[in-house]
């Protein structure tokens, strides 16, 4: 790997397999979302390349960047900015998941408050979540507003308006996968439990 770095099988694999659940999962396009993990000891951060087919991902497919943007290998996914910035601003984050979950985004949008306790799953691995305003995917200002509204209001996971949702984990990407299965499952159960309009 360029650098002089090696390059993290171990990282890269779980990276490649995440994304592929979630697309199976139907929780992103076949070329949406993005999945990160970092070697904070190296200072790199693994992420899903840039328009890469998610279900069919493999670990050599696998970008490579540092914390401080510089592409080590191959070409990051346009969110790179929003997972360097996370990382950067919340020390215990070591994994990102984006998804686009609709559910979740119908849930927000019909302005539903998804109550954690209804689902214990997610009441154990979702501290809380923020509510992101709507921001030009890829941008700095949306990195930025991302990052800094977990750190503030010290959220685990945001949903994103009309775009998806963001979650870290300080373990593995496979954690970070949980949340928003969870949190997704949760939409579900809320929106089910709707009254029907008379």
């Amino acid at each position: 790997m360029e650098g002089g770095h090696p390059f993290d099988e171990s990282r890269a694999l779980a990276v490649a397999e995440v994304m592929r659940l979630a697309y199976m999962r139907g929780l992103v396009q076949v070329k949406g979302g993005n999945v990160s993990f970092i070697d904070r000891l190296r200072g790199l951060v693994y992420i899903t390349p840039t328009g890469a087919p998610k279900h069919s991902l493999k670990p050599s497919d696998i970008a490579v960047v540092t914390v401080d943007g510089e592409r080590i290998k191959g070409l990051p996914s346009i969110e790179y900015l929003m997972h360097l910035h996370i990382y950067k601003a919340v020390e215990e984050a070591n994994a990102i998941v984006h998804v686009h979950p609709p559910y979740t985004l119908a849930a927000v949008e019909a302005g539903l408050k998804l109550d954690l306790e209804v689902l214990i799953e997610a009441s154990l691995k979702i501290k809380c979540y923020a509510i992101v305003p709507k921001l030009k995917p890829g941008s700095e200002e949306l990195a930025i507003t991302v990052a800094r509204t977990l750190k503030e209001t010290g959220c685990n996971t945001a949903i994103l308006r009309g775009h998806g949702v963001v979650a870290y984990s300080n373990q593995d990407p496979y954690d970070a996968l949980d949340m928003v299965e969870s949190l997704e499952d949760l939409a579900k159960i809320h929106l089910l439990r709707r009254p029907n309009p008379a």
